[in-house]
């Protein structure tokens, strides 16, 4: 596929400003929210959101985990098998990055700079086995 197909990839200068009042007002509701539920609550909805999103993310690349198997890499029990092995600790990683950024260790740089790019890859491969720290182009 030629990338111009997809563009233009920026709202316009109205709309744009429209969505920042938009994630703002929902940042703020959220904020309003997360204050009013016990925190033993927040964390156990926060450990199933981000299974839930690391199956979903995951699946859109093509890579099935299902969620009992997330949930076995979480408690360190890995499947024989090679792939599904390989998705579970794929899982793991994303898992535990994503955690770091619920709470508040990731840097203080714009998360789409490449130093924030840096410090998230560093955290998703830190918890991978060597031998997926290799990719092979196929092409």
């Amino acid at each position: 596929m030629n990338v111009t197909m997809m563009e233009p990839m920026l709202p316009e200068e109205a709309a744009l400003r429209s969505l920042e009042d938009t994630a703002l007002e929902l940042a703020e509701s959220a904020s309003g929210l997360a204050k009013r539920v016990h925190p033993i609550l927040q964390r156990s909805v926060g450990d199933l959101v981000r299974s839930m999103n690391c199956y979903y993310s995951n699946l859109i690349e093509g890579h099935n985990t299902h969620p009992r198997d997330i949930e076995r890499a979480l408690a360190h029990d890995f499947s024989s098998e090679p792939k599904k092995r390989d998705f579970q600790h794929e899982a793991v990683a994303h898992i535990h990055a994503q955690k770091l950024i619920d709470e508040g260790h990731d840097p203080t740089v714009w998360p789409a700079s490449a130093a924030y790019a840096r410090w998230l890859h560093r955290r998703f491969c830190e918890h991978l086995p060597a031998d997926m720290l290799w990719v092979e182009n196929q092409a």
